[in-house]
């Protein structure tokens, strides 16, 4: 009803007259000047007051009605484009611009009077409104990062709590939400990227190689190419790392430890290969390749699992060492 009668030619009356009367305007005055009845001029500014359209001022015994030159809060929150939520003292949502309805995919009187934790996907948790309690007695705004999943997929904000005093004189936050979700998902990429190079030349010296959970080649350095003769170009990118070591397609000990496949690497390498003690995924084997170019060479092969920083397995490394001169050094005293 209230936005019935902001929107009636009677106000736009009201408010055209007020444009010309400055310094105001009372009942008495608006009523002879719009040709409409005292009472229901009195109807009208009481609406239009309410609604942050009308200022009032009292002078002496009279109410003199101007313009207000404020901007609703409900107006602000229909045209912001950030994402805003006002809570009350009870933490629960009075209002939230139409930018956060449209995103979140709710009318405005769906997530009217629900808590942030409440939501349909939850803003805060409930210790997080714990916390932001504190701000209802005032002080600075808060900030904090917010994670949220909408249809299976992570959106990131940031999150800034601004204590406010609402119009009814109560205490409250206003919630302004940035979309910040592409910007964390490339930082995240690149301290993945930074801490999987950290890894890879943790021994710069040791010719290594790195496949991802599929068992594609994406990293094949320079010293595993001048060992094997085989070069980066050729494998990044494929399946093709048994190349390095045989003549035939086969799994190597890199697949069987980034499959988590112990069952097999017992079987393919029994009696040559160990796990490393107290390290999660790591195998070490020491084998003879005769298929490797210069009639086969004896190799000291290690495999270990890497992990992003979520503890998920994201491919493996395979190190290897040429112990081809120690084997034949351990023949010929055994010869003598």
């Amino acid at each position: 009803m209230m936005g019935d009668i902001q929107s009636t030619d009677e106000a736009a009356r009201i408010r055209a007259v007020l444009k010309e009367h400055p310094l105001g305007m009372s009942i008495k005055e608006i009523s002879t000047a719009v040709n409409m009845s005292r009472n229901s001029v009195a109807k009208y500014a009481e609406v239009m007051t309410t609604a942050g359209q009308l200022d009032v001022r009292h002078v002496g015994n009279a109410k003199l009605y101007t313009l207000s030159h404020r901007v609703p809060v409900s107006d602000l929150l229909n045209h912001a484009k950030e994402l805003i939520i006002v809570l009350d003292k009870d933490l629960r949502i009075i209002q939230a611009s139409g930018s956060f309805c449209m995103f979140a995919g709710v009318t405005r009187e769906t997530v009217l009077h629900t808590r942030l934790s409440a939501l349909p996907f939850p803003l805060l948790s409930q210790e997080d409104e714990r916390e932001i309690v504190a701000l209802l007695a005032g002080g600075p705004l808060w900030k904090k990062e917010i994670t949220a999943v909408r249809n299976g997929r992570e959106v990131f904000f940031e999150g800034r709590f601004i204590p406010t005093t609402l119009e009814n004189g109560s205490s409250g936050i206003t919630l302004i939400l940035e979309d910040t979700t592409e910007r964390t998902i490339a930082r995240r990429a690149s301290e993945e990227r930074d801490r999987l190079l950290r890894t890879l030349f943790q021994i710069p010296t040791t010719p290594r190689f790195f496949i991802d959970k599929n068992h594609k080649v994406v990293y094949w350095d320079r010293a595993l190419e001048i060992l094997t003769n085989v070069r980066a170009e050729d494998v990044v990118g494929t399946s093709d790392h048994w190349k390095a070591f045989y003549s035939l397609p086969r799994a190597c000990l890199i697949d069987f430890v980034v499959d988590g496949n112990v069952e097999m690497i017992a079987r393919q390498f029994s009696g040559m290969c160990s796990r490393s003690d107290g390290t999660d995924g790591k195998f070490e084997c020491t084998d003879f390749f005769p298929d490797m170019h210069g009639g086969g060479r004896w190799l000291r092969v290690t495999a270990s699992l890497i992990r992003d920083t979520t503890g998920t397995v994201t491919g493996a490394m395979e190190t290897i060492e040429d112990v081809t001169h120690l084997r034949k050094g351990q023949f010929i005293i055994q010869q003598a």
